[in-house]
């Protein structure tokens, strides 16, 4: 709970200190092609596409081209069998290797909003997602950018006491972002 306090705090402050010049404020949606990673294997099931939405918010570290980036989004993942809901609170470190390209890694903290099948029994209610990714940049005002995340901890609370029971989400988003203000 404190992260995502610190979370908040921090979006909270990049934006009311959009007079910075370092600073990029966005809204983003896309699509999310994911499926649940079952006992350490990709499994027969079909996966799912789902969606995202969200915003954020980005601040340039200086001229070497740096960045850290926070925000919220809502997803919709799951599997053929199951759909899942997330909220996620990201902690993202990138790197602008051109005017027109930057490279990621992120650590999304995710809550499970609701599930498909209503087994909220089942499911832990948090989860730990490690995400890399990549944007491209066709305009000022405009990001196109790919993410691959994987779950590090398990979905499942393991009621059957089966501790090697897991289910991991492993997801490929697709996404476009403008940003309301930017540098």
């Amino acid at each position: 709970m404190k992260f995502i306090i610190i979370q908040i705090a921090i979006f909270v402050l990049l934006a009311s200190t959009a007079a910075l010049a370092q600073l990029k404020i966005g809204v983003s949606g896309g699509a999310v092609l994911s499926s649940l990673v079952r006992d350490g294997q990709m499994n027969a099931r079909q996966g799912k596409v789902g969606y995202m939405v969200g915003a954020s918010a980005r601040l340039n570290l200086g001229e070497l081209g740096w960045f850290v980036q926070t925000g919220m989004s809502y997803t919709l993942e799951g599997d053929s069998d199951q759909s899942i809901n997330f909220l996620k609170v990201p902690a993202v470190l990138g790197l602008d290797v051109s005017e027109d390209v930057n490279v990621y890694v992120a650590y999304d903290l995710a809550w499970q909003m609701s599930n498909e099948n209503n087994a909220q029994d089942f499911y832990n209610q948090t989860a730990n997602i490690l995400g890399l990714g990549a944007e491209l940049y066709p305009g000022k005002k405009l990001a196109i950018g790919s993410k691959l995340n994987y779950g590090l901890s398990n979905l499942v609370k393991d009621p059957s006491g089966a501790k090697n029971f897991k289910i991991r989400p492993f997801t490929l988003e697709f996404y476009l972002t403008y940003f309301i203000i930017s540098n």
